[in-house]
């Protein structure tokens, strides 16, 4: 099985507020193969940003966008993929937006995996030890008056 492309879909309301609550915007990685499984990601980060990581062109022969990285490779090879795009983004960081977007992939991939086995991914990370898990929400942030 091979990676035939990775695309980053932005997911924006029609209007932003200040509110710091992770609610109005976001990013969501989709990895798709050669055997039509696709696997999805998201990250919370800046969404046109996160897009730039994915997009960009390979400049300088020492930093890439990250599809130009991961398209052309097995998804199961997740670690030698995640080496590889640390490697090629020292450039332009290894932090922030950067990181998130490799994690984003790196959920796409194992979304891949999951299908790809037939399992859902907790099986594939070592099982479960719950049967039931307490669901948590926050909105993060108090209300910020508009400025």
């Amino acid at each position: 099985m091979k990676i035939t492309n990775v695309t980053a879909i932005i997911l924006k309301l029609p209007s932003i507020s200040r509110a710091a609550d992770g609610t109005q915007d976001d990013l969501i990685i989709k990895v798709e193969t050669d055997e039509n499984i696709t696997g999805y990601g998201e990250v919370d980060t800046s969404p046109y940003v996160g897009k730039a990581v994915v997009d960009a062109y390979m400049s300088h022969g020492t930093c890439y966008g990250l599809r130009e990285v991961v398209v052309g490779n097995d998804p199961f090879d997740h670690e030698q993929i995640w080496n590889e795009m640390w490697t090629k983004t020292y450039y332009y960081g290894r932090f922030g937006p950067v990181m998130h977007v490799m994690s984003g992939i790196d959920m796409a991939l194992w979304d891949i995996m999951g299908k790809a086995a037939g399992k859902p991914v907790h099986k594939l990370l070592g099982g479960s030890y719950n049967n039931r898990v307490r669901p948590y929400a926050s909105a993060l942030m108090p209300d910020r008056p508009e400025e």
